[in-house]
């Protein structure tokens, strides 16, 4: 793993080097998915978490030097939200704790970092999508501010993995008021603090 911050809370873009700690992320959302009834994600292959660490849409939280947990992030996401699509949104996917870790508030968390990225960009909001079956998620997202604004079938053959085609989703989204922000320490938006 690459050398971290040693803040708090620290997100910052994941690194060829974390695949390990990505994958176990991934694997124990799988169990806890499982544990839960819920649906279950797909095993994600190295080669795909790589792209995606390539194209700096994958994000590691830590607090202090341990790894806390993983995320996707990208700034469009027409596939699953259509015409609803307008680049005007961060897209939040894959939060997942890291293996081994007891440290609640994770979501707040990157939601906080969120937050701030969004409001640095001049975004409108954040958006999430989550199986319309998992009604105690949908709540809880819910409760940290976020309006369930559709419910959408991924068809099949849609430019997706095949484990969404025939999958109903909820499409939620939260706003974030537009002021004017400066980037911390003149970071990078993905680079600031979660604290």
């Amino acid at each position: 793993m690459s050398p971290r911050a040693n803040s708090r809370n620290h997100i910052g873009p994941a690194s060829p080097g974390d695949l390990p700690a990505i994958r176990a992320a991934y694997e124990a959302a799988r169990i806890l998915q499982e544990r839960t009834g819920s649906r279950v994600w797909p095993a994600f292959d190295d080669q795909s978490i790589l792209a995606d660490v390539a194209a700096e849409r994958v994000f590691c939280v830590f607090r202090g030097e341990a790894l806390a947990g993983v995320f996707t992030m990208v700034d469009a996401d027409p596939i699953i939200w259509g015409e609803l699509e307008r680049g005007a949104h961060l897209y939040l996917h894959r939060i997942a704790r890291a293996a081994g870790c007891t440290v609640n508030g994770l979501f707040d968390v990157v939601l906080r970092w969120a937050r701030l990225v969004a409001q640095s960009l001049g975004k409108e909001g954040i958006r999430m999508d989550t199986w319309a079956s998992n009604a105690a998620l949908i709540e809880y997202y819910k409760r940290h501010g976020f309006i369930l604004i559709d419910r959408r079938t991924m068809p099949q053959g849609c430019d997706l993995p095949p484990h969404y085609y025939g999958t109903e989703l909820a499409l939620l989204e939260k706003s974030t008021p537009v002021t004017p922000t400066k980037p911390l320490h003149d970071r990078k938006p993905h680079e600031q603090s979660a604290s």
